[in-house]
């Protein structure tokens, strides 16, 4: 993951977490936002409701108006500072608030109150709008607001059905077979099961949120971690089965060799800022030329690296890809030569070994694993890098690599190829092509 991914990264995913890491329910911005616009158009649905409601049965109401409005008023007030990324810590509980409100407002100011005795008026419409409530409420992922909101939404309810109203003192007849579908049993059922719900989105809110939480962690932790080691190598080892790469498996691959010529003697005369400057210039021109061939960086050692082409599996383009990047390398290091030189600092020099060889992929270790490659074919690669400066060369390609990339040997005035090439800590020689 580059630098400005990283960041961009990390600044989608601040809002939900606060310092060092713990959720933070008011900076959760997507979640209120998405909540937020869910209620302006709740809000605005219910208005166009009760507009119809009262052109149809010919009755206005000022008061389930003025509520109705107000209503939409700070539902709008929360989706536009929603929007805006400035949401105050009490504006979702004055929206909970105001939803108890309207279901009350409009059930007690409506023109079925005074009409009804207690008990009868579970039959509103108005009441079970709870559970809409309760839903855009839980949009918002806060399991206390939740809570809340049930509990004033229960209360509301409780008032509308046995608030005294002018029909208990009437003559109010019924057919026995509803008494019981309207009595205070029943009345209680239909409570229990508004507060059951509140209840269970709760839960349901409060699990959702620690969910998300851990994958925000976990993907931050993964991005940082993804700065240490090559993201493709992680992704080879998490797709894995880690006792199976304890094990280990034979596999065919081209290596990369790379390293800046007199590091030491360099850094010797430089502060230790230059030298780190030095170092991450190199690492991203490097980086750059490997990943955009095919090839996975397996570790960097000081002013080396090793890059592996092959992994996850080989492929017939391994050891093209693999020369390629060498080439695209050496060629970026040398411009990035011209300009230090420009600028009076000291040149740079690179020199680059390729090899194509069966080599050993797996984990070493027991407590703590380290992915590394091991085999003949990765010390062949070394050798041949560090006998790039006795050939006078930037690049040496092993003539089996060679012979795997299908190279036209004919195609550069640029290539030298040496036979019987003995390289230190070697018995057998080996061919090779030198790249001036």
């Amino acid at each position: 993951m580059r630098d400005g991914d990283l960041h961009a990264f990390e600044s989608r995913t601040t809002g939900w977490l606060d310092e060092p890491g713990r959720p933070c329910p008011v900076r959760c911005r997507e979640a209120e936002r998405f909540a937020s616009n869910a209620r302006l158009a709740f809000s605005l649905a219910i208005a166009a409701l009760m507009l119809a409601l009262s052109i149809i049965v010919g009755r206005w109401n000022d008061w389930v108006a003025l509520i109705a409005l107000a209503n939409i008023a700070l539902s709008a007030l929360g989706a536009f500072l929603a929007r805006a990324s400035v949401y105050p810590r009490a504006l979702p509980w004055l929206g909970v608030s105001a939803d108890a409100l309207l279901l009350f407002g409009i059930g007690w100011f409506g023109p079925w109150l005074e009409n009804l005795p207690a008990g009868m008026r579970s039959a509103l419409v108005s009441p079970w709008g709870a559970f809409l409530l309760l839903a855009i409420t839980s949009l918002g992922l806060n399991a206390w607001r939740l809570l809340v909101q049930t509990l004033l939404l229960v209360l509301a309810i409780s008032m509308l059905i046995w608030w005294p109203s002018p029909a208990d003192q009437t003559a109010f007849t019924i057919d026995p077979r509803l008494q019981l579908l309207f009595s205070d049993g029943s009345n209680i059922t239909r409570l229990a099961i508004v507060l059951l719900t509140g209840l269970a989105m709760a839960l349901a809110a409060s699990r959702a949120r620690r969910t998300l939480m851990l994958a925000i962690r976990t993907a931050r932790e993964r991005a940082v971690l993804e700065r240490f080691n090559s993201a493709e190598i992680n992704r080879y080892v998490l797709s894995s089965n880690v006792e199976m790469l304890r094990g280990g498996t034979r596999q065919r691959v081209c290596v990369l060799f790379a390293d800046i010529r007199g590091f030491t003697t360099m850094s010797e005369a430089l502060d230790p800022s230059q030298v780190v400057t030095m170092l991450n210039s190199f690492r991203s021109r490097a980086e750059q030329a490997i990943t955009a061939n095919g090839g996975v960086i397996d570790k960097f050692i000081g002013d080396g690296l090793l890059a592996i082409f092959g992994l996850p599996s080989p492929e017939e383009t391994d050891a093209r890809g693999a020369i390629d990047a060498a080439t695209a390398l050496a060629a970026a290091v040398e411009n990035w030569s011209r300009k230090r030189q420009r600028n009076g600092r000291q040149p740079i020099e690179v020199g680059i070994g390729v090899h194509r060889g069966e080599v050993f992929v797996g984990l070493l270790g027991d407590a703590r694993y380290e992915f590394t490659v091991i085999g003949d074919a990765v010390n062949v690669g070394q050798r041949l890098q560090a006998e790039s400066r006795h050939l006078g060369a930037s690049i040496v390609v092993s003539a089996e690599a060679f012979a795997a990339g299908k190279i036209d040997e004919a195609g550069s005035d640029r290539r030298v190829r040496h036979d019987g090439v003995r390289l230190r800590g070697r018995s057998e020689t080996i061919d090779a092509y030198a790249y001036k």
